[in-house]
């Protein structure tokens, strides 16, 4: 081992644009398929009952966690998307002062 780090910034920045279009595709879904499940529970189509109320509160609270954990997730993906495109900036700038340091040494 030899210590040393390859990065492929093209390639890295490729996987974090894909990264953030899949963040951005599985937001729109949830607001799509979320809103879909958000309005099931307010037709209560299990009934005004004893058991209807009870199912009721259980799909409330259910859904409710299904729906701020897709939320989440969908903001993370993208978040780290740019996280990673900010390190491959850093690395590249770091990279690039290194070269300038040695050459000004070789000279």
């Amino acid at each position: 081992m030899t210590g040393q780090i390859d990065l492929d910034p093209a390639a890295a920045l490729a996987a974090a644009r894909r990264l953030n279009l899949a963040g951005q595709s599985l937001g729109r879904e949830r607001d799509l398929s979320g809103g879909r499940i958000e309005q099931a529970g307010h037709g209560r189509p299990w009934g005004d009952d004893e058991l209807g109320r009870a199912f009721a509160q259980r799909y409330a609270d259910s859904a409710t966690m299904l729906l701020l954990l897709w939320r989440d997730a969908a903001h993370r993906t993208v978040e780290l998307s740019e996280r990673i495109a900010t390190a491959v900036a850093a690395t590249e700038h770091v990279d690039a002062a290194g070269q300038a340091r040695f050459r000004q040494l070789t000279v």
